[in-house]
Parts: structure tokens; C-alpha cells; sequence
């Protein structure tokens, strides 16, 4: 079943504020949305997994996005320059002259932005290892306590 878009924004609301189960549940009820607490993990579920979607876009897709544009920018100014010089007129070229100078201030931030993108991406995805790494390292060490508490409880239980 599709979650409707006022219950997925309400829900959203509710992972934003981090209310608790409960407060949640009792925040749809004050707007007419009335859903089991089975219902709402799994709203909350869906919206965690379309969160997953976007990321992995942003991950594949922006830096070529942000290509095209740096690409679009410098066509449109390869076509302005062809303007200018088939312009008679002197308003004309003065207007294209603006336009130029326009996108021309923009095309190095537009770069800026792409290069500061991958180098944040990067590091995002540096962390995210080294929290894998200290997440597994966390699970061994408490798998290990346990497996040594309870041969400790094995052996008590013997006498």
C-alpha cells in the first residue's frame, strides 16, 4: 500500500522531532491520521529506504550532474561569443557582453561546488567504513565477552 503523501510528511515530522513511538502515534491522532504502531514502523521503514535511494542517486548521479552543467555552461558561452560576433548592433553586444561576464562568474563556483561534492562524498564515505569497522570490532568483542560468560555460567552450573 502507497503511504499518502500527508502521512509520510506527518511521519517524517515525527523522525525530525525524534518522538518516541508513542508521541508519534499520538501526533498522526491530532492530525486525523490514525495508524497501529506496526503501521507506522513500517511507514517510517519506507521513508528510511527511500532516504537509501536518494543517497545511493546522489552517490551515482550528482557528480555526472554536475558535469553536464559545467558542460551546458560552457556551451552557452561558446554560442554567446558566436552571438557577439554577428551582433551589429551596439546594445546587442553589450547585452551578450553581460551575459557573459554573467555565466563566466558562475562557471567557477559550479566547478568549485562539483570538486567540494566529491571531496565531501569521499570523506562521507570514509566514515561510514571506519564505522563499519569499529561496528563489527564492537560485535566481536561482545560476542567474545559472551562466549566467555557463558562458559563461565556452564562451568558454575557443573558444581
Amino acid at each position: 500500500m502507497e503511504i499518502s503523501e500527508n502521512t509520510k510528511d506527518l511521519v517524517t515530522s515525527c523522525m525530525i522531532r525524534r518522538l518516541s513511538t508513542e508521541e508519534s502515534l499520538d501526533y498522526l491522532k491530532k492530525n486525523k491520521v490514525n495508524v497501529s504502531e506496526r503501521t507506522f514502523r513500517r511507514y517510517k521503514n519506507e521513508i528510511l529506504k527511500q532516504q537509501d535511494k536518494f543517497e545511493a542517486y546522489a552517490w551515482n548521479n550528482v557528480q555526472i550532474e554536475q558535469v553536464k552543467k559545467i558542460e551546458t555552461k560552457k556551451n552557452i558561452l561558446r554560442q554567446c561569443w558566436k552571438l557577439f560576433e554577428q551582433a551589429e548592433k551596439i546594445p546587442e553586444k553589450l547585452s551578450l557582453l553581460k551575459t557573459i561576464e554573467k555565466i563566466s562568474d558562475e562557471l567557477p563556483e559550479i566547478v568549485w561546488y562539483a570538486d567540494t561534492y566529491t571531496k565531501m562524498m569521499k570523506r562521507i564515505e570514509q566514515r561510514r567504513k571506519e564505522e563499519e569497522k569499529r561496528k563489527q570490532a564492537e560485535h566481536e568483542k561482545l560476542a567474545m565477552e559472551l562466549g566467555v560468560h557463558e562458559s563461565q555460567v556452564t562451568e558454575s552450573a557443573r558444581f
